[in-house]
């Protein structure tokens, strides 16, 4: 199952984490200084850790790489998408000032500024949940100890001979 309630959670945390970082920025004024964003992939990481070691939890030894880069992939998608949703209404409603500051100084598309600013908001989450799924996984990797593998290596050379 692609959503478990504990996954759906954990996307409500990190889309809630995700806001109140934003807000945070907001009220210090701080918002044009995009190196600040950084700390988004730390939620993101964060929030994917718990649900990729759930998944483990869940799986145990069925656990599989692409269970838990899927199960993630799509928490850190529907992290980002209700992000953005909540930006564009932030931005666009709320608080137009920071959509014609993050257009004038992202220059992403002249003279139009919802579509590019959502899609390269949707897209900076997306990608920052690829990377995270993919750096979180390998603490999760089954040990390839030397004994163990030394103990494959004699079976398949006993079950081949």
């Amino acid at each position: 199952m692609l959503f478990t309630r504990k996954s759906l959670l954990i996307s409500l945390f990190i889309t809630t984490a995700l806001i109140l970082f934003f807000l945070f920025i907001n009220f210090l004024g701080a918002v044009d200084h995009f190196y600040l964003s950084f700390l988004n992939a730390a939620i993101m990481m964060v929030g994917l850790y718990f649900v990729i070691r759930q998944t483990h939890k869940d799986a145990g030894k069925d656990f599989t790489y692409m269970k838990g880069f899927v199960t993630s992939l799509a928490v850190g998608i529907l992290s980002s998408v209700l992000f953005t949703i909540f930006m564009g209404f932030y931005m666009f409603e709320l608080n137009p000032e920071i959509a014609v500051m993050l257009n004038e100084s992202l220059n992403l598309a002249s003279g139009t500024t919802r579509g590019p600013l959502l899609f390269f908001i949707l897209l900076s989450g997306i990608s920052t949940a690829i990377v995270s799924s993919l750096i979180v996984i390998p603490i999760f990797k089954p040990s390839w100890n030397i004994k163990q593998s030394s103990r494959k290596q004699e079976i398949i050379e006993n079950y081949t001979s």
